[in-house]
């Protein structure tokens, strides 16, 4: 009895520790994929068949930031981020990056309702490099080596371009843009009204993110005014994108979307300017005169003391032809007004405005920037202060 029982068990431990060793034989068989040392999960495992590895697309592409796209009448897998486009089509051996068409070591296929592709083509295709452990079984994507190495040279690049933006050096700070650039055009013109100001330009880079041939940064830039005539202190947040030259370095191609901040210090808020009394009162006057357009709900009035190459003519007279003057009504008067900087051609003055019209009394505080304008001031900008 007892010798049946063991030899019951020992063929339970043989069945088991077999199933076992199978188990841990087929997890060590398993193909594993990492990006930047954080395995990439898929539903269906990774195969290799002829020596290429194949993994579903859906994952990842979404690990490596595209957006997925899928047409199932045409059976084609599309990946888009930033403006690099992969497409490629079950049963095809070609796929196309950005409309150019490439080899593939392998047509994608589905498998058990899943599509899978082969996964150098698309990392080598994001600009990623891929190795490969035969005794591990692991493929490995470095994003963080490729991404570092670019932000340094877009950090490298800025540099550049700050240093000849400060210099006022045109052809220098034309160096940084890429050749294809469609910014090249305007150029010139930009930076002949950025050179009539001394200024001082710093950026600082961040967020890099790699596409194939295109990089993305997040670029601050704060422009501080130095001496000359006036103009506010600015960082402009961007999202900017870069591609690299002939020579394999990275150049600004074009500008995304971007937000600006006014910069107003404390030291400016507390300075004092001496201004000659006749031109106080001639600056007052357009105060006046600004305040008595809307009180009247004169468009004309108004209009006629806001400098016609300013963002602030635009603003409100695309706010009177819209019926301003039908939907708000104004009681504005300055209560406390003292000039910050005065130069004799531009004058900025500090305005603490209130506005009773509707019976609750509104106040706000402001900065006012005038600019002569064939020998008479005008408004030419206006910050609201928080």
């Amino acid at each position: 009895m007892y010798k049946k029982i063991s030899l019951l068990a020992i063929a339970f431990l043989l069945l088991f520790g077999g199933a076992a060793q199978a188990v841990q034989a087929k997890e060590q068989s398993r193909i594993r994929v990492y990006l930047d040392g954080q395995e990439i999960k898929f539903q269906a495992p990774p195969i290799m068949k002829n020596g290429v590895t194949y993994v579903q697309f859906r994952p990842l592409f979404q690990a490596l930031n595209y957006t997925v796209g899928w047409d199932g009448a045409k059976k084609q897998i599309t990946g888009t981020y930033i403006d690099q486009k992969l497409q490629m089509t079950l049963g095809q051996s070609v796929a196309y990056v950005n409309s150019v068409k490439s080899k593939l070591p392998g047509a994608p296929f589905s498998q058990r309702g899943n599509t899978l592709v082969p996964l150098r083509f698309v990392a080598e295709a994001t600009g990623l490099p891929v190795k490969w452990d035969a005794k591990a079984r692991t493929i490995k994507i470095d994003r963080q080596g490729p991404t570092a190495k670019a932000k340094a040279d877009i950090e490298k690049l800025y540099r550049t371009l700050d240093a000849a933006e400060n210099a006022k050096d045109l052809a220098k700070a034309k160096t940084a843009y890429h050749p294809q650039s469609p910014l090249l055009a305007g150029l010139d013109e930009y930076y002949k009204d950025q050179f009539q100001f001394d200024l001082n330009v710093s950026s600082e880079v961040s967020d890099v993110m790699l596409a194939g041939t295109t990089a993305e940064a997040f670029v601050a830039t704060t422009v501080q005014r130095v001496s000359g005539p006036f103009t506010w202190d600015t960082t402009i947040y961007s999202y900017n994108y870069f591609k690299k030259d002939a020579s394999g370095v990275w150049k600004l191609a074009f500008p995304g979307e971007y937000e600006q901040e006014y910069n107003v210090s404390d030291e400016f808020l507390a300075s004092r300017a001496n201004v000659p009394e006749a031109e106080l009162k001639a600056i007052q006057d357009v105060i006046d005169t600004q305040y008595k357009g809307f009180n009247t709900e004169n468009g004309p009035l108004l209009m006629s003391v806001i400098h016609p190459n300013s963002e602030y003519y635009e603003l409100f007279q695309s706010s009177i032809a819209d019926g301003i003057f039908d939907e708000l009504n104004f009681n504005l008067k300055a209560e406390v007004t003292h000039p910050l900087f005065y130069d004799g051609e531009d004058a900025v003055l500090y305005i603490e405005e209130s506005d009773d019209a509707d019976g609750d009394m509104i106040s706000t505080t402001y900065l006012y920037w005038l600019t002569k304008s064939e020998g008479k001031w005008m408004i030419y900008d206006v910050l609201e202060l928080e």
